[in-house]
């Protein structure tokens, strides 16, 4: 009887990890075939669900091989996936989406489905996952400073894109050079800049915290 119960609870982790990829796949596909590639690449949205597609890649490769719990490195790597994915849905749903409108919807809804995939329903898959699935209590304190490795990476990457000519188009007439306003050091200064980095980072560290408690208390 456990035996059946186990197979039934890995056959739903893995159907939970092939949506994920799916899920992912489709709304990085859309946004490639629809908009501007190189902005789409370099928006946080689309690295941080390649991250966690490659996260449930990973997590399904090591589950059908029986070995989620036998890779150092896999609790710390899932760890920065969760919290990215899931940053961006939050900030997504209460801080952007209430600015944009339902002009998206109406012009281009596989444009809105892809948004929705990506800014919704993917990090629900992950945080659902998390929640049911993933043994609870190896989430280390040191963890969630190691976290920050993703953001400082994207801050990075958008100075690398930006040395070689990089621009964004979003598909509202004007050409951008920075993704986000609090990148923007031409207009702003790097004084600026780096407050908004701090900022941003104290804000990431508290929220990865955030998560290693609730880890903790759930083991408990």
């Amino acid at each position: 009887m456990e035996k059946i119960v186990a197979n039934k609870w890995k056959i739903t982790r893995i159907i939970f990890n092939v949506l994920i990829i799916v899920c992912a796949l489709v709304g990085i596909v859309i946004f490639l075939v629809r908009s501007d590639r190189t902005t789409i690449l370099s928006t946080f949205t689309i690295q941080s669900n390649l991250l966690c597609l490659i996260a449930a890649v990973v997590t399904l490769v090591l589950e059908l091989k029986n070995k989620t719990g036998a890779v150092k490195w896999y609790v710390f790597f899932k760890g920065m996936a969760l919290t990215s994915i899931l940053l961006t849905g939050i900030i997504t749903q209460f801080v952007l989406k209430p600015f944009w409108g339902e002009a998206t919807v109406e012009q281009a809804p596989l444009i809105a489905m892809a948004d929705n995939l990506l800014h919704l329903i993917v990090p629900l898959l992950a945080l659902v996952y998390y929640v049911l699935f993933e043994k609870k209590g190896q989430i280390k304190m040191w963890h969630p400073l190691g976290w920050t490795a993703f953001p400082f990476y994207y801050v990075g990457y958008t100075a690398i894109y930006k040395f070689f000519g990089g621009v964004y188009d979003f598909g509202t007439g004007a050409i951008a050079k920075f993704p986000y306003f609090f990148l923007d050091y031409e207009t702003y200064g790097l004084q600026t800049v780096g407050l908004w980095v701090v900022i941003i980072t104290v804000c990431f560290i508290a929220f990865s915290y955030l998560i290693a408690g609730f880890d903790k208390g759930m083991k408990k």
